[in-house]
């Protein structure tokens, strides 16, 4: 499932699955969100991290909200690119 500027995924961590790609490591979580049912998500930004570092527990709550407001980021060649970047909440603790 991709977000869109201002969508919000809530719910239950079902699962975690981590793998190694062409850019790095990647993890896609499948959540049951309270509104939409059972969804698969990759993780980005603040996601990411938090997946990373062990923070995202299987069978804990989990808030998931891609932001309004763009932001810019320079790649070391100089090259912008505008995204809207990703932020992750534990509502039961974290």
């Amino acid at each position: 499932m991709e977000l869109g500027p201002g969508d919000v995924l809530e719910g239950l961590v079902l699962d975690l699955t981590e793998g190694e790609g062409e850019y790095g490591p990647w993890y896609r979580l499948k959540i049951k969100d309270e509104s939409r049912g059972v969804v698969r998500y990759f993780a980005k930004d603040e996601v990411k991290r938090a997946a990373a570092q062990d923070r995202i527990e299987v069978g804990e709550q989990i808030w998931v909200a891609m932001d309004t407001d763009e932001v810019t980021l320079e790649r070391d060649d100089g090259s912008t690119h505008d995204y809207n970047p990703t932020m992750v909440a534990f509502p039961g603790g974290d």
